[in-house]
């Protein structure tokens, strides 16, 4: 039944696209042909996203600045909180969320970080993200990235090991870039590649 259901879901999403948009579009600028995961997977990590996304919005965390990617199962959470105590609730959220196979909390606590430090942080997010959306080797739509305290966070997918080291190589060439920490899954890697 549940299989079902995401069909049918997914049957409604592509014919639910109109204008100049092709049929592969998942709302405004999400194209499944860029993203390497099949489309039941697609679906399963942005209901968790959701699912999880809800839960921080019910319990007033809304004002806080968190980041939440779910890639094969794996939620990737980022941002800062005000307490220790927020961080291990938020990640309570993401294991109770169905679809969650483990969780990766990456938060760090507000006290942590000065100002100046946080200005530095978002302009090194930004080179970043300006030189990933240049760079013809790789497809910038597939990472989120955050950088805290100097240390760059790479969320996402590589559709091959040289766009992985090209996407790290990018990283590295910023400066004031303390460690770049990557989560990026090869979609070889992917559990599932053929869900429908």
């Amino acid at each position: 039944m549940i299989r079902f259901v995401k069909v049918f879901l997914f049957l409604f999403l592509l014919t639910s696209c109109v204008g100049s948009y092709s049929s592969t579009l998942f709302g405004v600028g999400v194209n499944i042909n860029l993203d390497p995961r099949s489309p039941g997977l697609y679906l399963d990590d942005k209901l968790a996203e959701t699912t999880i996304n809800a839960k921080i919005l019910k319990n007033d965390y809304k004002n806080f600045f968190i980041n939440v990617k779910v890639i094969d199962g794996t939620a990737f959470l980022s941002g800062r909180v005000n307490l220790a105590e927020d961080k291990l609730k938020l990640t309570k959220f993401a294991w109770e969320s169905p679809g969650i196979k483990a969780v990766k909390n990456d938060i760090v606590i507000i006290d942590e970080t000065s100002f100046k430090q946080r200005a530095k942080d978002i302009l090194i997010s930004s080179q970043l993200e300006v030189a990933l959306l240049i760079n013809k080797k790789v497809n910038s739509r597939n990472y989120n990235l955050e950088t805290i305290n100097g240390k760059i966070y790479i969320y996402g997918m590589a559709r091959s090991k040289e766009e992985l080291d090209e996407v790290l190589k990018e990283a590295k060439i910023i400066a004031e870039v303390n460690e770049v920490i990557p989560s990026i899954i090869l979609s070889n890697d992917l559990s599932r590649k053929n869900y429908l």
